[in-house]
C-alpha cells in the first residue's frame, strides 16, 4: 500500500483541506476530506501529509470520493465504499520515508501502467500494528499480522487487501540500497516472515517516530534516516535465510562500482585498477562483474567523464572555463586525451561541441 512521496507534497492543491476534528473516526467530516488536530488549515496532496503532530492528525479519506483521492501509485477500491475510511500520515527521513496507515475495507492494486512513477525506485518494508493485511506479488501470497514483516517492491505489480480494520507502517527503502548490499529486490517481492529481533526493534522505532508523541526535529531527520537504514539492512540480513531470497554478490559489487565511479570520476588518477582496489577485488574479477552488461567498468568511467564534460561545455554558467580546465574537472589527464575521447563519443571536438550547444550570450 502506498501514499504520495514527501517530495511531491504541495501547498497549492485547492480542493483538499485539513479540518479540525477531535476524533479521527468522526463521521461528520465530508467524505474524501483530510483531517487533523490543532485547528490549523493545511493543504495536503492526495493521500500524503507531511506532519509533526499526532498520527490521529493524518489525512483522513473516507467513502467513494476518498478512494479516488487515495489512488495515486495504486488503484484503490473497496467492497463497501461508503464504509471505507483511511487515515494516512507520512514522515521523511532523508532519502527514506515512512507511511503510517489505519484503514478499513481497502483494496489496493499497483498495476503495470503505474510503474513509471517515483515509487518504482523503492521497496516497502512493512509491519502491521493491529489487524491483518493480505499481500500478493510475483506469485507469492501472505497474510501479515503484528508478529510478521513483509516486503513489496515498487517496480513490480502487487495487490494488498484489508478486509476489516488494520493499522500498518511501511518504511520505504531505495532499491539501490538493497542492490548495493547484495539483495536482489525481485527475490524479495511479496515475501513475508516471522519478525526477527532487529525487525522488532525497527518496528518499535517506527511506531514511535510516526506517532507524533515524540516528533523528530527536522534538523535530525537525516540522522534518524541513517539509523533506520542500518536497522533495515539488519532486518534483511536476519531474514535472508528464512525467506530463501538469496544474495547477489555480483549485483552488490556492480552497484558499489557505479557509486565509486560517480564519486571519483573527476580524479585523473582514478582508473580501473584503483576502482578494483577500492572494491577490494582483483581487476580480473571486476571485469567479470560487468560481463553481459551494456558497458564495462572502464567504459562506464569514460562515459561518466564525457557526460560531465559535455554538461560543462554546454552550460551557461561555465562559459568562461577553458577546454583545458573542463578536461581537468572531468577527470582527463591531458587535453589530447580529452579531445580524442570526446571525438570518439560525439564525433566532434570539444570546441565544436561547445559552439553547437552553448546558449547564446544575452
Amino acid at each position: 500500500m502506498t501514499s504520495q512521496p514527501a517530495e511531491t507534497v504541495s501547498d497549492s492543491v485547492p480542493d483538499r483541506r485539513v479540518h479540525e476534528m477531535s476524533d479521527p473516526s468522526d463521521a461528520t467530516l465530508p467524505e474524501g476530506r483530510a483531517a487533523t488536530e490543532g485547528g490549523a488549515e493545511v493543504t495536503v496532496d492526495n493521500a500524503m501529509l507531511e506532519r509533526r503532530g499526532p498520527f490521529e492528525g493524518g489525512a483522513l479519506f473516507s467513502g467513494a470520493e476518498g478512494l479516488v483521492g487515495l489512488s495515486v501509485s495504486s488503484r484503490m477500491s473497496s467492497p463497501r465504499p461508503h464504509h471505507h475510511r483511511t487515515l494516512v500520515a507520512t514522515t521523511t527521513f532523508g532519502e527514506m520515508f515512512a507511511t503510517r496507515i489505519r484503514s478499513r475495507h481497502l483494496h489496493a492494486e499497483r498495476t503495470p501502467d503505474r510503474l513509471d512513477d517515483p515509487y518504482s525506485g523503492y521497496a516497502q518494508l512493512g509491519f502491521v500494528l493491529s489487524g491483518r493485511m493480505h499481500i500478493e506479488q510475483s506469485g507469492r501470497h501472505g497474510t501479515i499480522e503484528p508478529g510478521a514483516a513483509s516486503l513489496l517492491v515498487g517496480s513490480l505489480p502487487f495487490r494488498t487487501r484489508i478486509d476489516d480494520e488494520a493499522e500498518s507502517i511501511q518504511l520505504y527503502l531505495p532499491l539501490r540500497l538493497m542492490l548495493a548490499h547484495g539483495y536482489a529486490p525481485e527475490a524479495w517481492a511479496g515475501r513475508s516472515w516471522e519478525i526477527t529481533p532487529s525487525a522488532s526493534v525497527l518496528r518499535e522505532i517506527l511506531r514511535s517516530v510516526t506517532s507524533g508523541s515524540h516528533p523528530v526535529p527536522a534538523a535530525s531527520a537525516s540522522h534518524v534516516g541513517h539509523a533506520l537504514r542500518e536497522f533495515a539492512l539488519a532486518v534483511l540480513h536476519e531474514a535472508a535465510d528464512r525467506v530463501h531470497a538469496g544474495y547477489d554478490a555480483r549485483a552488490m559489487y556492480r552497484e558499489r562500482a557505479q557509486a565509486a565511479i560517480a564519486d571519483r570520476f573527476a580524479d585523473p588518477s582514478f582508473g580501473v585498477a584503483a576502482l578494483a582496489d577500492e572494491l577490494r577485488v582483483s581487476p580480473r574479477y571486476l571485469h567479470t562483474l560487468f560481463q553481459g552488461e551494456d558497458l564495462s567498468a572502464g567504459a562506464q568511467l569514460r562515459a561518466t567523464r564525457i557526460r560531465h564534460a559535455a554538461t560543462l561545455l554546454a552550460g551557461s554558467r561555465t562559459r568562461d572555463l577553458t577546454i583545458a580546465a573542463i578536461a581537468r574537472l572531468s577527470g582527463f589527464g591531458g587535453d589530447d586525451q580529452f579531445a580524442r575521447a570526446f571525438r570518439r563519443a560525439h564525433g566532434v571536438t570539444p570546441s565544436e561541441y561547445r559552439a553547437r550547444h552553448r546558449p547564446a550570450t544575452l
